[in-house]
């Protein structure tokens, strides 16, 4: 199944953002096959200096690279489902790099299901949020992870009034923690895709459930229903 995975994903459609051939996506799909099927230390550790070294991050330089957002999904699979506790261990300290590090200039943004020009760490924050029941019985490891992904915080706005002071109310589901105000936000709309947008978010109320009340300001016309917003420093987050 986790083979399956791999091969469905279009490396080659991947940027390699530096000229080295070393870091192709390509030598992350084979170095993710050999993590799955490895059955020593040594295969395992080899598999993973792989990943560690090409195309998914660089560990001396604290980088990642693009193809780790759909080397993520599998890496978080290989949590759940792999075959050894190895595999498993050296597959969340992994995706624990791939959020934590810095990408590239040009390169820190990915397209996804769910919209286009996403921070990376955002992206890959998500997708650990997805997997928060596995991580969670992980143990400790798990939950430091989940509580970093947490910092990258998602506002999906449900509704927004413009009030007369120029401010804007909105109504939005919040995923991740609560953050500190004011913040500086960048807006995804789904109809322009336009991703340039800053505004401030002044005030953040949100309960348990992730429902929140925000009240912004600095926002360009009318914010739609639809539109996320993340945070503009994950946005500037470049090596």
């Amino acid at each position: 199944m986790i083979l399956d995975a791999i091969d469905a994903v279009d490396w080659s459609a991947l940027p390699n953002p530096t000229p080295w051939p070393g870091d192709e996506p390509a030598r992350v799909a084979d170095a993710l096959r050999r993590l799955t099927v490895s059955t020593t230390a040594n295969e395992t550790g080899s598999a993973a200096a792989a990943l560690e070294g090409s195309g998914f991050t660089c560990g001396h330089a604290a980088m990642v690279f693009p193809a780790a957002y759909p080397a993520t999904a599998i890496l978080l699979d290989l949590v759940e489902h792999g075959r050894r506790p190895r595999i498993k261990a050296v597959a969340l300290s992994l995706v624990f790099d791939a959020l934590c590090f810095s990408p590239l200039a040009g390169h820190n943004r990915v397209d996804t299901p769910y919209g286009t020009d996403v921070p990376l760490c955002c992206a890959i924050a998500r997708q650990i949020r997805s997997r928060a029941g596995v991580l969670l019985a992980y143990g400790i490891h798990g939950k430091h992870l989940l509580a970093q992904a947490a910092l990258h915080w998602r506002l999906a706005v449900e509704e927004a009034e413009s009030q007369p002071d120029g401010s804007t109310t909105a109504l939005a589901t919040l995923e991740g923690v609560p953050f500190a105000t004011p913040a500086e936000a960048e807006v995804h709309t789904a109809a322009s895709g336009d991703t340039g947008a800053i505004l401030r978010v002044e005030s953040l109320t949100a309960d348990a459930s992730g429902a929140a009340c925000v009240q912004l300001a600095d926002v360009r016309g009318v914010l739609p229903s639809g539109a996320v917003l993340y945070d503009a420093e994950c946005g500037r987050r470049e090596h």
